[in-house]
């Protein structure tokens, strides 16, 4: 077998395997952090102009958006109102024409126009009961409704 083993019954091989295993850090010698050219005064002030000119931003855009929100309900308001107006102008001349139309001297004179008279009696026709009929699939029925016409059918 060429397979290493995990435990080896040498105890003197197994401390040449944990002196190869073991891992030293040694820091380095060089300079970690250079020192800031700039007083810690300059970049406070650099950094408050930095987020002077984001919150600037921020509302540039919010104000921006509601210019254009306030746009949009104007013109949606612009165009509601219009609606409203025709639909106002509609509804009285709707009135004009009903009240025009339901005049009895005004139904009077065009029934004359035609040739039409009044009537010297009113008579009422009173009908029996429906004879037509339907089948099962609701469509009608000749042979039910000549059965029903006849009496055979009720």
């Amino acid at each position: 077998m060429s397979a290493v083993p995990a435990y080896s019954h040498y105890p003197e091989r197994a401390a040449e395997r944990d002196s190869r295993e073991r891992i030293s850090v040694l820091p380095g010698r060089g300079v970690r952090t250079q020192p800031s050219s700039l007083s810690p005064s300059v970049v406070l002030a650099a950094k408050a102009v930095a987020v002077v000119l984001v919150v600037l931003s921020i509302v540039a855009f919010a104000r921006i958006g509601l210019v254009s929100a306030a746009f949009s309900a104007s013109a949606q308001s612009a165009q509601l109102s219009a609606q409203i107006s025709e639909a106002r102008a509609t509804g009285s001349s709707l009135e004009v024409s009903q009240s025009t139309l339901s005049n009895p001297t005004k139904l009077k004179q065009q029934a004359a126009d035609l040739g039409m008279a009044a009537p010297a009696s009113v008579g009422v026709i009173e009908l029996e009961e429906d004879v037509v009929t339907a089948d099962d699939d609701g469509a009608l029925s000749l042979s039910g409704s000549v059965a029903a016409a006849s009496g055979a059918g009720a």
